[in-house]
């Protein structure tokens, strides 16, 4: 199973990679136009973005909107081998790059958050099948951390179309979005 999963997410990150700028703008504009119309989205009081890496669907734009809509933003921040939810208040002054070259919050403006606190959480991904079953970068980090939010609120993932698969092999410890977006 891991040299499958292995084998899709070379073939995905390198036509990710392959994608221009502009293609993966005007596609992130309309995936971030399609979650901010979600019911899931507009009830939400508190919702945890990624922050997107150059290749993936961007959310610096859906973060900063987000904030001027009043939404309470979190993202993640790494501490070992666990996400732990921090709030940003200002996306410049609050995230610096930190490990992998991923913007986390700096130190001293890490503001932790309880993950019962949140209301939606935006999934990062390289391939989604049509269960919601998804394919990360193969460390692990999203697994562990929505185990704690499995049915109880939702998760929705944001790819490019090409990004779907027909279905991805999985084991117990991988945990489903309840939604995908594309564009």
């Amino acid at each position: 199973m891991r040299s499958l999963k292995s084998e899709i997410r070379c073939s995905l990150l390198e036509r990710l990679k392959k994608q221009s700028r502009k293609a993966r703008l005007q596609k992130s504009r309309t995936i971030e136009k399609k979650l901010f119309q979600r019911r899931e989205f507009r009830r939400s009081h508190t919702v945890m973005f990624y922050v997107s890496l150059p290749e993936e669907v961007d959310t610096y734009r859906m973060i900063r909107l987000a904030l001027r809509l009043g939404k309470r933003v979190v993202v993640p921040s790494l501490e070992g081998r666990r996400i732990r939810p921090a709030e940003v208040l200002d996306f410049k002054k609050d995230l610096s790059p930190q490990r992998f070259g991923i913007l986390e919050p700096r130190s001293g403006r890490r503001r932790l958050v309880s993950s019962r606190e949140i209301d939606l959480v935006v999934v990062p991904g390289i391939a989604f099948d049509a269960k919601g079953n998804r394919l990360g970068r193969g460390g692990g980090y999203y697994d562990r951390f929505l185990k704690r939010f499995k049915g109880r609120i939702p998760l929705i993932g944001l790819a490019f179309r090409f990004q779907r698969v027909i279905k991805l092999p999985t084991s117990l410890r991988d945990v489903p979005v309840s939604a995908v977006i594309t564009a």
